[in-house]
């Protein structure tokens, strides 16, 4: 009799253990934790809200894979690539990798370089510029940025605004206060048009200038903000053919 206690009690221990390596690799993580320790790249306020998702996501069941935690994480859209790995007994360890917006998009939302909107922990908006599109979406508008970026970056002009509209098409301003319209056809080949105008008139002469209108066919219409000794009226708005 004692023999089989003996014999059941035995197979209970191996079953249990058997249970337990199961679960070690399979990667599940089960029972409370008492630290989660996140590495990356990140502000306080996205550390938090990453720790948040971790909580949220062992409060639903008492056992809960590792691959299941990170896929929790991963559906923060800010999140480019996680990692999740248990520290035995009662900590996990989660490294995570965020993107990088590259825009403003909107009043609240981010663009990254591929034109995935972002809805970031955090307030970057002064430091980056900003895309609003009446039609186009974020894919499109974050190729005209960098499109646009990459031509007028030679003549040391950076980009703080570029904007779509119903009416007017694109209208891109620059760091330095100038604002040029571009419309809604042919960009690159007016953008060029307005780069060499830029470069032969306007550079040095920004603060006189208001704005520029690229929609013409042949030329640069330049706004001033007061006339020269040899201008008229007439010569506020030129146009300033190639």
């Amino acid at each position: 009799m004692a023999s089989r206690s003996l014999a059941v009690f035995t197979a209970i221990v191996f079953l249990a253990l058997t249970v337990q390596s199961i679960r070690f690799v399979w990667g599940y993580i089960s029972g409370p934790l008492d630290l989660v320790r996140v590495e990356g790249d990140l502000s306080e306020g996205e550390r938090t809200v990453v720790v948040a998702a971790v909580h949220e996501a062992m409060s639903k069941g008492d056992l809960i894979s590792a691959r299941a935690l990170r896929q929790e994480i991963a559906n923060i859209n800010w999140v480019r690539a996680v990692t999740v790995r248990r520290t035995w007994p009662n900590s996990v360890h989660v490294a995570v990798n965020r993107e990088i917006p590259t825009v403003r998009w909107g009043l609240n939302d981010y663009l990254n370089g591929k034109g995935d909107i972002l809805s970031m922990a955090e307030n970057y908006s002064a430091d980056l510029p900003s895309v609003n599109a009446a039609y186009a979406d974020s894919a499109t508008s974050i190729q005209v940025f960098k499109t646009f970026s990459a031509l007028v970056e030679r003549s040391g002009l950076r980009i703080t605004e570029l904007e779509e509209s119903r009416a007017v098409g694109w209208t891109v301003t620059f760091a330095n206060g100038l604002s040029v319209e571009m419309g809604k056809k042919d960009l690159l080949q007016r953008l060029r048009r307005f780069v060499h105008v830029y470069e032969e008139i306007l550079q040095g002469n920004e603060n006189h200038v208001v704005n520029a209108d690229a929609r013409y066919p042949n030329g640069v219409a330049v706004s001033y903000t007061h006339l020269r000794a040899h201008e008229t009226e007439a010569d506020l708005v030129c146009r300033l053919l190639l």
